[in-house]
């Protein structure tokens, strides 16, 4: 499998396993399918697991926690996700520290290797009230810069 540099982190395959079909939301499938799906894809060089506690509801982080044991095999890179929405400012540090915990325990983990934000950043309220039914997984763009970044920058 062919690698890429990611930035200043680490070389990642061409193509990446994304937690949308280990966490079943794509059609029938069985967790001993997903769990096969994962040594298959690591097997055939795929070093990057592209997971959030969105897909399934926690699944796709139990299968691949089943997969590993706790034991990620060397090379392999494991990222996560926390959906934030738009929380009053003292509420998100707690947010963000309990996906990451929630993640890092469906996944018998001890670390990360990457974590993202899985909101929409969008520009004001106005934004959000057009779209209420997609609300809660909106941030503001001055809640990201003022609350949110900082948190991703320590």
């Amino acid at each position: 499998m062919k690698t890429h540099v990611f930035g200043r982190l680490w070389p990642v395959s061409s193509l990446t396993l994304g937690g949308g079909g280990l966490g079943m939301l794509w059609g029938s499938t069985t967790f001993d399918e997903c769990v096969a799906t994962v040594h298959d894809s690591v097997a055939a060089g795929i070093n990057l697991l592209d997971l959030a506690p969105r897909y399934g509801d926690g699944k796709a982080e139990e299968v691949v926690g089943e997969a590993f044991g706790g034991r990620v095999p060397e090379g392999v890179r494991i990222t996560s996700k926390c959906n934030l929405g738009e929380p009053p400012a003292p509420q998100i540090e707690g947010i963000l520290r309990r996906s990451i915990e929630d993640s890092l325990g469906r996944l018998r983990l001890s670390r990360l290797d990457l974590f993202f934000l899985h909101s929409n950043v969008v520009p004001d309220a106005a934004h959000i009230a057009r779209r209420p039914e997609a609300a809660a997984r909106m941030t503001l763009y001055p809640t990201f810069v003022d609350h949110v970044r900082p948190m991703f920058e320590n």
